[in-house]
């Protein structure tokens, strides 16, 4: 797998991390809510199952986190060999430093500016032109 589709699927699996993450939040929410009693309406008699109406809720943000934790290895191992293949792959320094933080860090232009203390639009250059190795090489 080229570097490009390997940098592709770690972007993949930040995304898809974030939102498990936002679907276990919702779990949460939901399992803190006990509903009450129904005033007005007629009561349906029905078989209670002996299941707290939140147990699903906690089930379903155990089985996200048991995910999540396993995507988080994966991204984890995926970083340290792309960070180890752009490592190699690129010979300038301040280009190395701008590619690992914008495509494996997922920092903003801005934020990679002021880490290296240097313009933005010299961000974009060295960006563009690690990339452009990287491509290159592969």
């Amino acid at each position: 797998m080229g570097i490009i589709n390997e940098l592709s699927e770690l972007s993949a699996l930040r995304a898809k991390i974030k939102q498990l993450e936002g679907r276990i939040e919702y779990c949460k929410e939901q399992s803190m809510m006990i509903p009450g009693p129904m005033w007005g309406e007629e009561k349906i008699h029905t078989q209670p199952s002996g299941k707290a109406p939140f147990e699903k809720w906690v089930i379903k943000q155990l089985d996200l986190e048991r995910e999540v934790k396993e995507l988080q290895g994966e991204f984890e191992a995926l970083s340290i060999k792309i960070t180890d293949e752009i490592n190699s792959l690129i010979d300038d320094e301040q280009e190395i430093r701008a590619v690992l933080y914008r495509e494996v860090s997922f920092m903003k232009y801005t934020d990679i500016a002021e880490k290296m203390k240097i313009s933005k639009s010299y961000v974009y250059r060295l960006h563009d032109a690690g990339m452009e190795k990287l491509k290159e090489k592969v």
